[in-house]
C-alpha cells in the first residue's frame, strides 16, 4: 500500500532494496549452482532499486497489475543476473529460489527490525549499523533455509556412463554421502559396482585376464575392515535426461559380494554428484 502523502527518501529507498535484492540474488545463485558474475548481480540489484520507486511514481496501481509488475521485475533481476544459458527449467528454478528467498527475506527482516525497536516497519531510522546487522542476520538465516530446502531436495540416485576398451556400460547408482572410499594414490573418489553390472573380463577382478591394472583399495563398512580391487576407467561420464554428459574422476571398485545394492547397480560419492 503506497500512501500519496508519503514523504519517500529516495537514496535511503534505493540503497534498502539495493542491498536486500542483492542479497536475495546471491543467495538463489548459490542454492542453484549459479555463479553470476559481481558486475551482473550488481547490475540486477540496481534494476531492482530503481524498481522500488515505480509504485510511488506511478500512484494508485490495481492490485492484480502490481502483482503481474513485481513477478516480471523479479524475472528481469534473474535474467540480468544469470541470463538463460543454462536452460528455461534452471531459470525458472533460480526464479522460484529468487521469490522465495526474496519473501522471506522481507519477512526476517521486516520481524528483526520490530523486534529491535522498529515500529510498523514502513520506514528506517536506526542507522546504517542496525540495518547491516539487520540485513546480515536475515540473509544468513534465508540462506541456511535455503540450502536446507535444496539438501531436502538433492536426487537420491543417478545414472553413469562407463567406458571400457570401446564399449559404453550405464548403470544406475545410489547416492551415498557415506561413500567416503578414495583410492590411496591419486585420493579420487571411487565408485563402488556391483560385479553383476559389469560384462566379462571385468566382473572377475581376480582373473588373470583381467583386461587393466588393478588396485587394491581398503574399505571400512558396519561389517568390519576389507578390501575391494578397483580400476580406472577410459572415461565416465555422469549422464541425465535434460543434462549434457559431464566428465567426472574416479575409480570404480568392484564388489564381487553384494548382488544388487536396494535395486542399484551400486554406491555413487556424493561428491561427485
Amino acid at each position: 500500500m503506497y500512501i500519496a502523502n508519503d514523504v519517500v527518501y529516495a537514496d535511503v529507498l534505493f540503497v534498502i532494496n539495493f542491498a536486500a535484492d542483492f542479497l536475495c540474488l546471491f543467495i538463489a545463485g548459490r542454492i542453484n549452482k549459479r555463479g553470476g558474475r559481481l558486475a551482473r548481480l550488481i547490475s540486477a540489484a540496481a534494476a531492482g532499486g530503481l524498481y522500488a520507486f515505480l509504485p510511488y511514481a506511478a500512484g494508485g496501481i490495481p492490485a492484480p497489475l502490481q502483482i503481474a509488475a513485481h513477478l516480471a521485475a523479479a524475472a528481469l533481476m534473474v535474467f540480468i543476473a544469470f541470463g538463460t544459458c543454462s536452460g528455461i527449467k534452471r531459470f525458472f528454478l533460480t526464479y522460484l529460489s529468487f521469490a522465495v528467498t526474496a519473501a522471506l527475506l522481507g519477512g526476517l527482516m521486516t520481524a528483526v527490525y520490530n523486534l529491535s525497536g522498529g515500529t510498523d516497519g514502513t520506514y528506517f531510522s536506526g542507522g546504517r549499523l542496525k540495518f547491516l546487522f539487520i540485513c546480515v542476520i536475515s540473509a544468513a538465516a534465508a540462506l541456511i533455509y535455503g540450502f536446507v530446502t535444496r539438501n531436502g531436495k538433492k536426487a537420491k540416485s543417478c545414472e553413469v556412463r562407463i567406458y571400457l576398451g570401446g564399449e559404453k556400460i550405464d548403470v544406475r547408482l545410489l547416492i551415498d554421502s557415506g561413500n567416503l572410499v578414495s583410492e590411496p594414490f591419486s585420493a579420487l573418489p571411487v565408485i563402488v559396482l556391483s560385479s553383476t553390472a559389469l560384462p566379462p573380463p571385468y566382473d572377475m577382478p581376480q582373473s588373470e585376464f583381467f583386461p587393466l591394472p588393478l588396485r587394491a583399495i581398503p574399505i571400512t563398512t558396519g561389517a568390519g575392515k576389507g578390501c575391494l580391487y578397483g580400476f580406472r576407467p577410459e572415461k565416465a561420464e555422469l549422464i541425465g535426461p535434460a543434462k549434457k554428459p559431464t566428465k567426472i574422476e574416479a575409480y570404480i571398485g568392484i564388489d564381487t559380494v553384494t548382488g544388487s545394492f536396494s535395486g542399484y547397480d551400486g554406491l555413487m560419492p556424493a561428491e561427485l554428484v
